[in-house]
């Protein structure tokens, strides 16, 4: 279905419906109708109630229908309330009616029908806005599918809105009834698509504002269909035949009973067959058309309407009018206007100039003359080509040498086309320029970061420039004095810098140049401080590299949060001049560009905000020749905290003769690498020690090498230690005897006690110094958080105890 204007609903009311299963659970039992009482009389709007019904899962809702037969077939209305046992029953007409509720559990299951109830609607209650008189469709009742169809009814005192609905059963089931709603008005039009055709009944309704139905109007009926019959074409009004007219021609008809919007055709046509069309202008709406060039000589002219679709593939369109017929006279084409496209116009724009002959000029076409009365307010050019067999043209002022003058009051221009020695002028107004508007581009900004403004001008600025006033009501923002747009320009940006807040202020900033004023508002916002910067690598080579820094801050902010960025060497390393963290996020970041040195070069990036500057280091390496590197890999890539892992550097190529220095870095103290490593001369790898510290949590830390003007990352994973225990042994066994753990921790003679501390999980073996090996070897486990004592035979002849606190 197709419409125009309001939106169109299915009105296909959605029950809360069970989505969720469960083979365990069981349905909620069946509320009892309370209210009305069984076979009641009623008038709208009514409220029917029901008793609250319980389930392991909760009730989240109850569902209920109104039918006007007891076995619900069909349902015309029905709705679901969240929870509370009662709804509102509204737009109704007077009539019996039967109605049920059911309840909806947490598992979104649906319970049984509660018992059905019978009630009498007889009217319309003082609380119900009244029923809307429905008018025959607009000119017909036989429609075609795709063909607009247009509905009318009576005002309603106490209507907020309307409700269209239209059926093809006349009782208006819920599930196939098209609702139209919100409708404001008392009219409305829409097209059923091809798909949808059949015999309908329509009826409209009123709504109040506080969504109470009122009592439905009475039914139409009507049918769309492809084989209805289609409607008388339509009849031609002026010019009258014969005329003899000259350019422009206006054409009129009448509109068909049922008109379509782009619904007509025109066709003019050199001869009375229509052999030679001249001009064919299909989709017109309006019953009129403005014919602006044509040869000379007998035109016949017809009109007919589009009606929709009589086959999928077809247009139902009325049969063409009557001809009708006029004469362009074969005579020298004279200048009927001149005008421009925009008028008034200001100083410094630039526009079309349109110039309308009586006929058409001749296959040659013609050269026009044209002059203007003030040459320095609106200069044009001294002939324009009227092209062959035409009457109309379209001449673009655009060149910078036809742009209006720039004038410093309104001065009207005198614009004249000549032609065959007759001429036609046009009056012209020329306005100075003026300020247009001023907009800032981030109306909320947090303190001490920098928005930008703009100022727009209606036309350019003069050749003097535009030298803007700028003022703000408070210091939490503050323009510069002035800014200048430059001559010939339309606008110009300009930087508002901000103050630290302590609370939300809203600045008003206004903009003044030649008596005219435009404001707009800035509300700065306090401004947190980063709480960190990390830099990615934090290593690079300048040309070829560059770096990304991530910024976070503690919490986030329902607005965007934009702080400081600067480097101390912009020329080697380049930052935006702020960073934004956006709105509910605690991260921003942006990307740092590197140019190219001849020596190693520290770059301090920095973020401020809220009195507070984190920095961090990178470092600017020289394109170095030589191998570069060719991968970058960790093993283990993922460690405890305190332990090692090994880095392993591979070149591109083998080192020359005094090896090759490469560059490490880490993102992060989680993870810390030396400065550099050295690939020897003729080795094409080298390896490194990565050392690691406590984390509370597991951290990622990117390891970088850089050589050759190449890098490559790999990612380390830093893990928090596991939870240690204490293993305690005490031996005993021939004298001159130690025994020994695997991992090292526990070393002890017989007749002594040691201990030392394993990450839980640890497999431990003790061994007997003299080569006999204990026959025990397992994990260490400290069982939760209890001691567990273990005892441990070697070869029968001596025990050790160890005691895992």
């Amino acid at each position: 279905m197709n419409h125009h204007g309001i939106r169109v609903l299915t009105c296909t009311l959605l029950l809360l419906a069970g989505v969720v299963s469960s083979a365990l659970a069981a349905a909620p039992p069946a509320p009892t109708p309370l209210s009305p009482a069984d076979g009641a009389g009623v008038v709208v709007p009514f409220t029917v109630s029901w008793s609250a019904v319980t389930d392991p899962t909760g009730i989240v809702a109850y569902n209920w229908q109104v039918s006007a037969s007891s076995s619900f077939t069909p349902v015309i209305l029905q709705n679901s309330t969240s929870g509370p046992t009662q709804d509102t029953v509204s737009g109704l007409a007077n009539g019996t009616y039967f109605w049920r509720a059911q309840a909806v559990n947490g598992s979104f299951e649906q319970g049984a029908w509660s018992a059905t109830r019978r009630l009498v609607v007889t009217g319309a209650g003082p609380n119900s806005p009244g029923s809307p008189t429905l008018g025959p469709t607009k000119a017909y009742s036989t429609f075609h599918p795709m063909e607009t169809i247009t509905f009318n009814w009576s005002s309603v005192p106490g209507a907020a809105t309307y409700v269209l609905q239209t059926a093809t059963d006349p009782s208006f089931p819920v599930v196939s009834t098209f609702k139209f709603d919100n409708i404001p008005n008392t009219t409305y039009s829409f097209q059923f698509a091809d798909s949808e055709q059949g015999n309908y009944s329509a009826r409209v309704y009123a709504v109040d504002a506080n969504g109470i139905a009122g009592v439905p109007s009475n039914v139409i009926t009507y049918s769309v269909f492809f084989t209805n019959p289609i409607g008388a074409a339509p009849v031609i009004a002026s010019p009258a035949n014969g005329s003899t007219l000259t350019l422009p021609v206006t054409l009129t008809w009448h509109d068909v009973p049922n008109p379509q919007p782009s619904g007509y055709e025109l066709q003019i046509a050199k001869d009375s067959g229509f052999g030679t069309i001249e001009e064919d202008d299909p989709q017109l709406t309006d019953p009129s058309r403005q014919i602006l060039s044509l040869t000379a000589g007998t035109k016949f002219w017809r009109v007919r309407s589009a009606q929709g679709d009589a086959s999928q593939f077809t247009a139902a369109e009325t049969a063409w009018s009557s001809t009708g017929t006029f004469t362009i006279p074969n005579t020298p084409p004279k200048p009927v206007s001149i005008s421009l496209i925009r008028n008034p116009i200001f100083s410094g724009l630039s526009t079309f100039i349109q110039v309308q002959l009586t006929s058409a000029v001749g296959s040659s076409g013609a050269t026009i003359t044209l002059s203007s009365s003030s040459s320095a307010a609106l200069p044009v050019p001294a002939t324009i080509a009227m092209p062959p067999n035409t009457a109309w043209a379209q001449v673009d002022m655009g060149q910078s040498a036809l742009k209006a003058g720039q004038v410093t009051s309104a001065t009207p221009v005198t614009l004249t086309a000549t032609l065959n020695s007759a001429s036609a002028s046009g009056q012209v107004t020329v306005l100075s320029p003026s300020l247009a508007s001023f907009t800032i581009s981030t109306t909320t900004i947090s303190g001490g970061a920098r928005s930008s403004g703009f100022i727009q001008l209606n036309g350019t600025a003069p050749d003097a420039g535009a030298l803007v006033t700028l003022s703000s009501n408070s210091a939490a923002a503050t323009p510069p004095p002035t800014v200048s747009v430059p001559a010939g320009q339309p606008g110009a940006s300009f930087l508002i810098d901000t103050s630290s807040v302590t609370a939300n202020t809203t600045a008003t900033i206004t903009a003044s140049w030649n008596g005219v004023s435009s404001q707009a508002q800035l509300t700065v916002t306090p401004q947190q401080p980063p709480a960190t910067l990390t830099l990615s690598p934090t290593s690079t080579v300048g040309q070829s590299g560059g770096s990304f820094a991530t910024v976070t801050v503690a919490s986030a902010n329902p607005s965007d949060e934009t702080l400081q960025v600067s480097s101390s060497n912009p020329a080697v390393a380049s930052v935006p001049n702020s960073v934004t963290i956006p709105a509910g996020s605690t991260a921003g970041g942006f990307n740092i560009f590197t140019q190219a040195v001849t020596t190693q070069t520290l770059v301090t990036i920095s973020v401020t905000g809220g009195g507070v500057t984190r920095s961090a280091t990178l470092t600017v390496n020289p394109q170095a020749s030589g191998p570069g590197v060719a991968s970058l890999t960790l093993s283990p890539t993922s460690v405890n905290g305190g332990t090692n892992s090994k880095g392993t550097v591979t070149l591109t190529s083998a080192a020359p003769a005094g090896g090759v220095s490469v560059a490490l870095s880490s993102s992060n103290a989680a993870a810390s690498v030396p400065a550099s490593v050295t690939v020897p001369a003729g080795a094409t790898s080298a390896t490194f020690t990565i050392a690691t510290t406590s984390v509370g949590t597991a951290t990622t830390s990117t390891v970088s090498a850089a050589a050759g003007g190449t890098s490559a990352p790999a990612t380390l994973t830093v893990n928090p230690a596991p939870p240690s225990a204490t293993l305690t042994v005490t031996a005993t066994g021939r004298s001159g005897e130690r025994i020994t753990s695997s991992p090292a921790g526990i070393s002890v003679a017989v007749g002594s006690t040691g201990s030392a501390s394993f990450a839980t999980g640890t497999s431990i073996t003790l061994t007997v110094s003299n080569g006999r090996d204990a026959i025990w070897s397992g994990a260490c486990s400290s069982n939760g958080n209890k001691a567990k004592s273990c005892t441990f035979t070697l070869n029968g002849a001596a025990s050790v105890t160890g005691n895992v606190q």
